[in-house]
């Protein structure tokens, strides 16, 4: 019993820096914060994604433009997710 309780106690006291602080206590909401409502109108309006279906030789160049921004809309939208985290 007692190797039993000694493997537990080392396990927690070496797995204790493991865990993110963030996960075991919630960070302070601060004043600076925008809200969801104030985000939600902050981005641009919702376009259909393009698919290979929709390109042809006519409209090449205009669909490249409609991929690019939907790419750069998804990177910030990604950026301003992983900035949220920390």
């Amino acid at each position: 019993m007692k190797p039993c309780w000694l493997a537990l106690v080392t396990a927690a006291a070496l797995g204790g820096g493991c865990v993110p602080s963030n996960f075991v206590v919630a960070p302070p909401a601060t004043a600076t914060d925008p809200s969801p409502a104030k985000a939600a109108s902050a981005r641009p309006a919702y376009s259909p994604p393009v698919t290979a279906g929709q390109i042809t030789a006519a409209n090449a160049r205009e669909k490249a433009e409609a991929l690019r921004a939907e790419i750069d809309t998804d990177m910030v939208a990604a950026l301003e997710a992983n900035g949220q985290k920390d």
